[in-house]
């Protein structure tokens, strides 16, 4: 398992989140359904994370990105286990469909070290093996998800919100945090 390293190149990257970027190293990676979140409630968070943002000028340090994270990564995470939208995940061939997918590539384009699947939203710690990228693999196993679901379902349109939520393992101590995390979450 690699963790983020201070010496090694990062690449810093945003659309509505930040993306910080290192080679095969192990993510926290949360993903939701296109209507878990009411829409009212984030265009209110993203004008908060663009006035933060403003005030708080690349490099970003540590310690601003632990406050960020306070601010609007838990804010978040709150919202999503509060069961909003429609929790189509919570039926069980609906999960399964996401659950086959992830075991699909595991140990060929990933290291799937943890995962769940929640009523709207999956967390997953995930490490890119060789030149696989984060990118990639999250923009395939959404496509390929979304596809089957909507089919099963009888819907069509967006399945997945089209960004998701990624933050680099700093540590042991972090990894085993995010592991209990993702095992107490039902």
């Amino acid at each position: 398992m690699n963790y983020y390293d201070k010496q090694a190149e990062t690449t810093i990257y945003y659309c509505k989140l930040p993306h910080w970027r290192q080679s095969t190293v192990c993510y926290f990676v949360t993903f939701r359904t296109a209507d878990s979140l009411p829409q009212a409630k984030l265009d209110i968070l993203y004008h908060e994370r663009e006035q933060w943002l403003s005030e708080h000028p690349e490099p970003i340090s540590e310690q601003a990105m632990a406050e960020y994270h306070k601010l609007f990564t838990r804010k978040i995470e709150l919202w999503l286990d509060n069961g909003y939208g429609s929790c189509i995940l919570k039926d069980e061939s609906i999960k399964q469909i996401i659950i086959s997918a992830l075991d699909y590539f595991s140990d060929i384009r990933y290291r799937l070290w943890e995962y769940t699947v929640a009523a709207n939203h999956v967390h997953l710690l995930i490490e890119p093996i060789g030149d696989h990228q984060l990118s990639d693999i999250m923009h395939s196993l959404k496509r390929h998800t979304a596809r089957h679901i909507n089919k099963q379902s009888g819907k069509s349109g967006a399945f997945w919100q089209r960004e998701y939520f990624d933050h680099i393992v700093r540590s042991e101590a972090q990894l085993f945090k995010f592991v209990q995390y993702i095992r107490n979450h039902d």
